[in-house]
């Protein structure tokens, strides 16, 4: 994203003006407890060097053995919080309300119009509105009422690995696309270059990197940039927002719209649109931006963590057999997974709760804001810093987990000896938990299932034939998934194969 071209002239003025109004100043502080500790800051930029890093969350993560569990940034104007352990996190956004709020985002919520998201909105009636409208139908009971639909991808997703398991990744990028659509829309996708994929993954591409601090637009560090005109040299962010802003509520529309029409000529599938439709005809706008935020939230985070289950299973052979073990054992012959079958998978649990404590999908989770000045630990922690829970410390804090970088699902298994359950943060805190955390948690246990149950994930070949290390890479985006490795894909036996041609024939989708 293009900067002002006169940022080197106006930079320094800008910095004296918000010096002088202040806002370095110290927030009013009655019981004089000093803020977290940090590095120290530099003259005029404070931290703001710091925050030009990738991978924030590993930052954070190596600061927690120099300056404990909390750790305070700030550049101008902004308190920065980083919580390194489960229990900070867990005593203040579990257990406060204050914490409840979002950080508001001038470029990307403002601006490009996310704050209609359910994501973006602050705390407030218009959020409570939209959870309000998601409690019912993105409760277990109600997931599990959608069992076919997850089931129908999923065969159809087998039947693609068996013919083209090189695209692995597209088929899981299709396969969650088309779960989320039919769920939230009842409408069905039948290729990975449709609209209903491409637009959101396009809008989440777009997003992900500009609410990172290493990332932050300069109109949300000087927000009164905001107020420019767009025709002013330099201002082609605003000109771009503008654009951004209509092509998301054009998408958001869109599959809204669909439904709408398919239920008055009462050919509508049901679906979390319809239901919220029926039982809440008045309050269309909100229905509409609640479902189009769970049609932008939830692909990217569960492609990811699918991404993260190849990469495990490849390089960890003596997990994958034992899991598929455990499902030769319950399932009968000629069956494939259902999602009534989880009950009578521990070790699957086990896993599932393993994939998402080893490579966190969103380690630097999303930040909270703070409502109103607290204390904790002895510290000051004044309102409206933006706290971050960091989700990657935790998962690797040697005080939940026993040699932590190992992929271990073993951890979970005793109720008695059990590890910290990764559930507990992996989907987010207290009042801004993931609505969509149920039906991100169905679709990963048919497809870790399935999977399983027909093919063998192991580590690529060269050219003469020999294994070789998977090469993957985490990027630093907001979600961070796997990238860029290979792996063997191959079925179980040919009565595997059989299997899965007859289960797509059964159930197309």
């Amino acid at each position: 994203m293009a900067e002002l071209p006169l940022l080197s002239v106006i930079l320094g003025v800008c910095l004296a003006i918000l010096y002088g109004l202040g806002l370095f100043s110290k927030t009013s502080n009655p019981r004089r407890l000093p803020l977290p500790p940090g590095p120290k800051p530099e003259f005029l930029i404070g931290h703001a060097k710091y925050l030009l890093s990738g991978s924030l969350w590993l930052q954070y993560a190596a600061w927690r053995e120099r300056f404990g569990d909390i750790i305070h940034l700030k550049v101008p104007g902004i308190h920065l919080i980083a919580l390194n352990s489960y229990k900070v996190a867990h005593d203040l956004l579990d257990l406060s309300h204050k914490y409840a709020d979002r950080h508001s985002f001038v470029m990307v919520d403002e601006l490009m119009g996310w704050e209609h998201t359910t994501t973006g909105h602050v705390y407030g009636d218009a959020w409570k509105s939209h959870r309000k409208l998601l409690r019912p139908t993105m409760s277990k009971s109600a997931i599990e009422k959608h069992a076919l639909s997850f089931e129908k991808g999923m065969r159809a997703c087998l039947l693609q690995l068996l013919h083209t398991p090189e695209g692995f990744e597209q088929h899981l990028r299709l396969l969650t696309g088309r779960i989320i659509v039919m769920f939230t829309y009842g409408l069905k996708i039948d290729s990975s270059k449709d609209q209903l994929i491409v637009e959101p993954e396009t809008q989440i591409a777009r997003v992900v990197d500009l609410v990172l601090p290493n990332q932050t637009p300069l109109v949300d560090i000087f927000p009164f940039l905001k107020y420019i005109p767009s025709w002013f040299p330099g201002a082609a962010f605003k000109r771009n927002a503008k654009v951004w802003k209509k092509e998301l509520a054009d998408m958001v529309a869109h599959p809204f719209n669909r439904v709408k029409a398919d239920m008055a000529a009462g050919i509508a599938v049901p679906s979390l649109t319809s239901k919220c439709l029926e039982d809440n005809p008045q309050s269309e706008n909100e229905i509409m931006w609640s479902a189009g935020s769970m049609y932008l939230a939830g692909a990217d985070t569960t492609y990811a963590i699918l991404s993260t289950f190849f990469l495990a299973m490849a390089t960890h052979p003596e997990v994958q057999k034992r899991a598929q073990a455990e499902i030769d054992s319950v399932l009968k012959a000629g069956a494939l997974p259902t999602l009534a079958d989880r009950a009578n998978l521990p070790y699957i649990g086990c896993l599932l709760k393993e994939l998402q404590r080893w490579r966190p999908v969103v380690p630097l989770a999303v930040p909270h804001r703070l409502m109103e000045d607290d204390y904790y630990g002895g510290y000051f922690l004044p309102k409206g810093s933006i706290i971050f829970p960091n989700a990657w410390a935790i998962s690797q804090d040697e005080a939940n987990y026993k040699d932590p970088t190992r992929f271990w699902p073993e951890r979970f298994e005793d109720p008695e000896t059990a590890e910290l359950d990764s559930y507990k943060y992996a989907f987010g805190w207290g009042r801004r938990i993931c609505p969509g955390m149920n039906l991100a948690d169905a679709t990963i246990f048919i497809t870790v299932a399935s999977i399983l149950a027909t093919f063998d994930i192991g580590k690529p070949r060269d050219k003469d034939g020999n294994e070789v290390e998977p090469e993957a890479s985490y990027g630093p985006g907001l979600v961070s998934g796997p990238e860029g490795f290979r792996c063997t894909i191959r079925p179980r036996s040919s009565d595997k194969v059989r299997l899965i041609k007859t289960g797509a024939e059964e159930l197309p989708w």
